[in-house]
């Protein structure tokens, strides 16, 4: 079937692939903070006042700084921005999940996290880092990009330069950074805000949708007899509208709060 929006609305996370990483019983891929920690005050510059943005629940919230650079905040993310970007400075800080379309410049542009440090002069790039949780990647679309830890590490401090279809993946718990490979067309798909559902029973909805929409997804009840969805295409929807369509025809109730979605069967 087919589903579009009346609405134009942006909403979080893109899912561009199930990164799995089995180091030491460890498996990390999308995201599950319910209501991640803020702790980027830890990483402002002292006397610098900060302007912050905050994800909205099942929406993607677009910020322009103030060189046109874009950023597409997903739910629970919060980005600062000082109040000198712009003057020689290109720095901001993320606790969570964004897209960011730089404006180039001959001024560099920082994005730093809790676990990352990514650096360029004008490309378009993912950064997804939650302090709340251990694992982190950056995904390049077009440019170069230079990524290190922000951290000390023990083991290595090494930057990585990463080109079109690279990837980091981090895990700050573990003292992990490594450069991987990925295929650009699914952020692409995810700029689309082109959210596509295929053969998909409702255990792996619910995991599409923490990816999509950068939320927790709780499920209540007996889901197996629920119908499979075969083809379910969103434009542009929000995630109360790819719920309230999916409900219909899975046959189940849900509510959205506080970046948390429980379906009940």
């Amino acid at each position: 079937m087919l589903f579009k929006s009346d609405t134009i609305s942006c909403t979080p996370s893109w899912k561009p692939m199930l990164v799995v990483l089995l180091t030491g019983g460890i498996a990390f891929s999308s995201c599950k903070p319910a209501e991640p920690a803020h702790n980027n005050a830890t990483l402002q510059t002292p006397g610098i006042k900060y302007t912050t943005h905050k994800g909205v629940t099942g929406q993607r919230t677009v910020v322009t700084l103030p060189d046109s650079s874009q950023v597409i905040l997903n739910a629970a993310s919060v980005l600062d921005v000082p109040e000198n970007y712009g003057q020689g400075n290109r720095s901001v800080i993320l606790d969570g999940d964004a897209f960011f379309n730089v404006t180039p410049s001959s001024d560099t542009f920082t994005v730093t996290s809790d676990k990352l440090r990514a650096t360029v002069l004008g490309t378009a790039f993912k950064m997804r880092s939650f302090a709340s949780q251990h694992g982190a990647t950056v995904y390049l679309l077009h440019g170069k990009i230079r990524v290190s830890k922000s951290y000390h590490s023990p083991t290595d401090n090494q930057p990585e330069v990463l080109e079109r279809g690279q990837m980091i993946l981090a895990n700050n718990e573990i003292d992990l950074m490594e450069k991987e490979t990925y295929h650009p067309e699914e952020l692409e798909t995810w700029l689309s805000d082109t959210l596509t559902i295929s053969n998909a029973n409702p255990m792996a909805i619910s995991r599409v949708l923490e990816d999509w929409f950068g939320v927790e997804v709780e499920m209540k009840g007996d889901a197996s007899k629920a119908p499979v969805i075969t083809d379910a295409r969103f434009f542009h929807a929000t995630l109360e509208e790819v719920l309230r369509n999916l409900g219909e025809q899975q046959h189940f109730k849900y509510k959205i709060s506080n970046n948390k979605a429980t379906i009940t069967f």
